[in-house]
């Protein structure tokens, strides 16, 4: 798919991340391909998905763009495809775009962020989205030849305020310089999604609130607690 054809397919509109934590009950290809078939026909416009074993399972199921990207364990270090070994695995299982980590610095077994997304450009032939922390992160990771950011690091990462609601400010910060941006990170609800494509992102990205459910019934016990209303 064309970067072109993705943005166009994709604008203003919802973009659903259909993950599951290793060793959760929906940790299994086949649940997250029926996750994934599910909302689509709820309308969302592409999906996000982590590793090549889930995306080939996906991609035979749902004719939906998906951003691709592959995770290591170590959350220290860069662990959002961090080498170009990952982007090709999971470009082979069917991925449209290949999401990487373009936070700084990059830490532990990496490739150097501007010949990791050469490679994706030229010997896969797919588009870049960098996920993103700050407006510097997102400036360097276009000037390394991304072609759009994802503010799905703002809060993660040491150099960021660890916050509940999501960054709007980033999403506004990094579209007013003519970066494309893709609103991901601790959406809960359609107000945060509209007021995210007002402030200037590309589309919305939510996860956790649609496709966990053991997240979503702790959201809803802790917040509709008598003691929350004391």
């Amino acid at each position: 798919m064309e970067v072109r054809d993705f943005v166009t397919q994709v604008k203003g509109k919802l973009i659903v991340s259909c993950q599951a934590l290793p060793g959760t009950p929906l940790d299994d290809p086949q649940i997250l391909a029926a996750i994934a078939k599910s909302v689509e026909l709820g309308g969302a416009s592409g999906l996000r998905a982590q590793g090549a074993r889930n995306i080939s399972v996906i991609r035979k199921i749902s004719t939906l763009p998906i951003i691709g990207l592959h995770k290591t364990s170590n959350r220290n270090e860069t662990f959002i495809t961090p080498r170009f070994e990952h982007a090709r695995a999971i470009a082979t299982a069917g991925a449209d775009m290949i999401a990487l980590q373009a936070t700084h610095p990059r830490l532990g077994d990496c490739d150097d962020l501007l010949a990791l997304i050469s490679g994706i450009k030229t010997q896969l032939g797919l588009g870049v989205i960098a996920d993103i922390s700050t407006v510097v992160e997102a400036e360097d990771a276009v000037q390394a030849g991304a072609d759009l950011v994802a503010t799905t690091l703002s809060g993660y990462t040491p150099h960021t305020l660890q916050r509940e609601k999501p960054d709007l400010d980033l999403v506004y910060d990094i579209a007013k310089r003519g970066i494309p941006v893709l609103a991901e990170g601790r959406y809960q609800d359609p107000e945060q999604v509209l007021r995210a494509l007002d402030s200037g992102a590309l589309a919305v990205v939510v996860g956790t609130m649609i496709t966990m459910p053991d997240r979503i019934t702790r959201y809803f016990v802790e917040n509709s607690s008598r003691s929350t209303r004391n």
